[in-house]
């Protein structure tokens, strides 16, 4: 009965901590994914999934699209890249014309 307790508290702590990490997981990427919606500056921005790089570097990479609101622009569409410190949730934005990403739209 002992070996039965303690192998379901192990079971739960374990289910427990992947749910956290999950929900993390999805908080962090959010922050991310609204970060550089923002910073891209464009008008209706679709952001594409998150490029990670080693844990020494403490950045991720995304592309957004969307309209240039500028109205010179002429409604046009375009692409920035954005890059995203972990450490310090600072963004860098620069014009990406030409780059693709398999989920935007």
């Amino acid at each position: 009965m002992r070996l039965l307790v303690t192998s379901l508290c192990l079971i739960l702590a374990t289910t427990a901590a992947q749910a956290s990490s999950d929900d993390a997981w999805a908080a962090f990427n959010n922050t991310v994914t609204e970060a550089c919606a923002a910073a891209s500056g464009l008008d209706d921005p679709k952001v594409s999934g998150l490029v990670g790089f080693d844990d020494s570097l403490k950045k991720v990479a995304a592309l957004v699209s969307g309209i240039y609101p500028q109205p010179h622009m002429n409604g046009a569409s375009g692409t920035m890249l954005c890059i995203f410190d972990k450490q310090t949730e600072q963004t860098w934005i620069d014009e990406a014309a030409g780059w693709t990403a398999p989920d935007l739209e």
